[in-house]
């Protein structure tokens, strides 16, 4: 019943979703956060993170994101596939989405992964933040 309790809560945004630590697997629910990005210092090919939060789930779970320009802009500071789907396998704890730094300027300059759909489960945190370094 608490379970239940807390997802219901969950769902109407009452409570974070961390509020449901008190769970035991399989009874968590299965949430999916993105991961930001390490500070990027030099142009190179990297992966961003979209991990399940209470360990391994049991059946695939499906993730949808788009890649959003912040002061950093795509084609020119950094390279992705603006949307997709990525598939976390039942037993495995996370999935890896592409992307690519392209420059390194003076200027600091951040984009975002957002997660925006969850098959088999939920968004726990939605926006992961990537920045490319200014050169020291």
């Amino acid at each position: 019943m608490k379970t239940i309790m807390v997802l219901l809560l969950l769902l109407l945004g009452i409570v974070p979703a961390h509020g449901a630590a008190d769970c035991e697997p399989p009874d968590c629910p299965v949430v999916v956060d993105a991961f930001d990005g390490p500070v990027h210092e030099k142009a190179d090919s990297y992966t961003a993170t979209l991990a399940l939060r209470n360990g391994p789930a049991q059946q695939d779970v499906e993730v949808s994101y788009r890649f959003v320009d912040g002061t950093a802009k795509q084609g020119e500071d950094y390279q992705a596939a603006p949307r997709g789907t990525v598939t976390i396998k039942a037993g495995r704890t996370q999935a890896g989405v592409p992307y690519r730094v392209l420059r390194v300027t003076d200027e600091k300059k951040q984009f975002t992964l957002e997660i925006t759909a969850v098959k088999n489960g939920q968004v726990g945190k939605r926006v992961a933040v990537f920045t490319i370094a200014g050169r020291t």
